[in-house]
């Protein structure tokens, strides 16, 4: 904990393991005490609270007293200036007081292996008064936070105040994250330096940008791009569906179609972000006409009735390799990666239970015919690669012998494979970057279990006598 005396300087302070339940009910944040016989040892390691040279250590005797409460302004808000913490005057060995900015940019969330556990992590862009940009990265419940914020955005900016936030440097480029159990994170908080903060932002009316993540980014000294190229085993379609062990793999396809049996999103609790249940009413038993909906929405884990409600994605998928086609779960954040639109704009603020579930929105179809790196656990989607760069190099490495189609100047198509005709190649890997979707929905009609219709229409080639390309539309069913 952080104290903070009547002149307004800070100190750090802690209680032992052993003390905690002792002390616990006379401390909380905002209040004032008197503290009597404590010990103070000097202040050392990373990420140290305060400047203070000197902390606090709470002892089996230490006495704590009721007494006037401060004024508020003794713990004053002092942002840090970003050009300091950008250029390395500000020492990394401490933590930030206060750092305030506009969110312009926000990436979905990742789940991170952290220490052998998932941890949910968001990239955003801060920006101050002069339009300089702070990278900075919130982990765990935060990053839900500030998604779940974006979501339900207003036409109005989103300012991000940070407290106790720690100075990351990584290739002499220095960010901005929350320290494990010690930050404060809040969006748009009613203080007033927040109201002057907003007065003083560039009059240009920026949008708030949703963007990929950064696909080289280092977590805890391992490389995105070395999880899904060095600690991963890749599979394709044909063995993920034959291998009959739980792991996690990686899978190069491309998504054919988006199957609306079952909808593309579900109804969730807005405060723990759990799916609603539908529950009969008592009312509908008795034939009460003034209730329009024959059923209440209850929330399991808050344990109560018709709570607020959110949309939130969940999309089945159908996706395909050269080898066979299988089927994917996504849900909420790693469909917003590629949709990059959050699902209240694609469902519309008036959230019910979808009626017409064959009713696709554009966001979504434009996906079909897409090639992605997935990273899955079983069927489920725990992470995506959507960089080209990424996905071409993946390509290059696992497939280094393939054929491949290319277009001269004069439209005819070229093969580095030496006389074979271009008839009698089998059908091309739809996840090879670069290339057209050749045969995509006849393919998909052949190694599919179900052949549900749906409404998407996906590109079709074929090649006359001449050697040209023509194209045409068709009905995925």
């Amino acid at each position: 904990m952080v104290l903070v005396d009547s002149n307004g300087v800070k100190i750090h302070a802690f209680v032992k393991k052993e003390l905690v339940n002792h002390f616990d009910s006379f401390l909380a944040q905002g209040i004032s005490k008197i503290l009597i016989n404590f010990s103070v040892g000097h202040s050392s390691g990373l990420y140290q609270t305060t400047i203070h040279p000197y902390k606090i250590s709470f002892l089996e005797t230490t006495c704590v007293r009721n007494c006037e409460e401060l004024p508020i302004s003794v713990s004053r808000f002092d942002p840090a200036n970003y050009r300091d913490i950008l250029d390395g005057s500000l020492n990394p060995d401490y933590l930030i007081a206060d750092v305030i900015g506009q969110t312009v940019e926000v990436s979905p969330i990742e789940v991170v292996s952290v220490n052998g556990k998932d941890t949910n992590k968001i990239t955003l862009e801060l920006r101050n008064s002069i339009d300089v940009r702070l990278h900075t990265v919130l982990w765990g419940k935060f990053s839900t936070d500030v998604m779940e914020a974006i979501q339900l955005r207003s036409e109005h900016a989103i300012i991000c105040v940070i407290r106790f936030g720690k100075i990351k440097v990584w290739k002499d480029e220095r960010s901005i994250s929350n320290a494990y159990n010690v930050s404060d994170v809040e969006l748009n908080p009613s203080m007033a330096e927040v109201d002057n903060f907003f007065e003083l932002l560039p009059k240009d009316e920026l949008a708030l940008a949703i963007v990929d993540a950064k696909p080289l980014s280092i977590i805890f000294g391992v490389s995105e791009k070395d999880d899904f190229f060095v600690n991963t085993p890749t599979k394709t379609i044909s063995q993920f569906s034959e291998s009959r062990q739980v792991e996690k793999c990686i899978v190069m396809c491309t998504i054919a179609a988006i199957d609306s049996d079952m909808g593309w999103y579900y109804l969730s609790c807005k405060v723990c972000a759990k799916k609603v249940l539908s529950v009969p009413n008592d009312a509908a038993d008795d034939g009460d006409d003034d209730n329009p909906l024959m059923f209440s929405y209850y929330c399991a884990k808050c344990k109560c009735y018709n709570p607020k409600l959110l949309s939130r994605y969940k999309l089945h998928l159908h996706v395909m390799d050269n080898t066979g086609n299988s089927k994917f779960l996504l849900f909420d954040n790693l469909a917003l990666q590629l949709v990059h639109q959050p699902c209240i704009e694609l469902a519309g603020p008036n959230v019910d239970e979808i009626e017409e579930p064959a009713a696709i929105p554009l966001g979504l179809k434009n996906l079909v015919g897409k090639t992605y790196l997935f990273k899955t656990d079983t069927y489920k989607v725990v992470k995506i690669i959507t960089n080209q760069d990424i996905i071409t190099e993946f390509d290059t490495k696992t497939n280094p012998k393939v054929p491949r189609l290319t277009y001269e100047a004069d439209n005819s198509i070229q093969s580095d494979a030496p006389e074979v005709y271009l008839w009698s190649l089998p059908i091309p890997p739809l996840c090879h970057v670069g290339m057209h979707i050749v045969n995509l929905g006849e393919a998909f009609d052949q190694n599919s279990v179900t052949r549900t219709p749906c409404t998407t229409r996906i590109k079709k080639e074929k090649t006359d006598k001449s050697g040209l390309m023509s194209c045409t539309t068709r009905s995925c069913f």
